[in-house]
């Protein structure tokens, strides 16, 4: 066992980031950071240390990742902790499968079920749902987010603090802009901009009044 690990947020996302690494060993779970909201403490497997603050003074061995599902709050934490010059960790459940010239970013956590196929590149605290599939050549930038069962196929590039829906499918060569949004479901054949709501097969920007 090697350094300690810590898991910033308390949620079901955290569990599940917990769950994660237990499976995938090579650190010792140390307990969880954030708010003291009494009814996800019950349900935490690990001790709550306290909170996100905890992390600035512990021992330089400890590592952590952000069990936060928004790509918007893990893209604050970010920034939040950089003047703490923490290293995150990446953790692959060994039911993933990670392809030739695949390079993980720092905080990178891949779930049972995710694969990832060859050549592709994530950026920080990335975020790969159960069954998700990614293909070649693809770019997930810093904060993205792949949800369960999701397909991202070859030569893609999903923007910064982007969100793919559950099951949504984004075909080859397609652009998902930074802090977009794909719909559960969702048929991406066309480029998405930057920030856009898309749902839909096929997908397309859902209109403001049915907001």
């Amino acid at each position: 066992m090697s350094a300690g690990l810590v898991v910033l947020g308390t949620s079901g996302h955290a569990r599940e980031i917990l769950a994660v690494a237990e499976a995938a060993g090579g650190y010792k779970l140390l307990g969880c950071l954030g708010p003291r909201r009494e009814a996800d403490l019950a349900r935490l497997p690990v001790d709550w240390l306290g909170p996100d603050d905890w992390l600035r003074d512990a021992d330089d061995g400890v590592r952590y990742v952000l069990g936060v599902g928004s790509g918007a709050v893990r893209a604050r934490l970010d920034r939040q902790l950089d003047p703490y010059r923490r290293t995150p960790a990446r953790l692959v459940h060994p039911a993933a499968v990670v392809g030739p010239a695949v390079e993980l970013g720092p905080g990178t956590v891949l779930w049972p079920g995710a694969v990832l196929t060859a050549d592709i590149a994530t950026g920080r605290h990335v975020h790969v749902g159960t069954n998700v599939s990614v293909g070649h050549d693809a770019v997930l930038a810093d904060h993205v987010t792949l949800l369960p069962g999701c397909t991202v196929a070859g030569s893609t590039r999903i923007g910064a603090g982007a969100t793919v829906g559950a099951g949504a499918t984004v075909i080859d060569g397609i652009t998902v802009g930074a802090g977009a949004m794909v719909g559960a479901g969702a048929a991406v054949v066309r480029d998405v901009p930057d920030g856009a709501v898309v749902v839909g097969v096929p997908a397309r920007p859902m209109d403001r009044r049915d907001h």
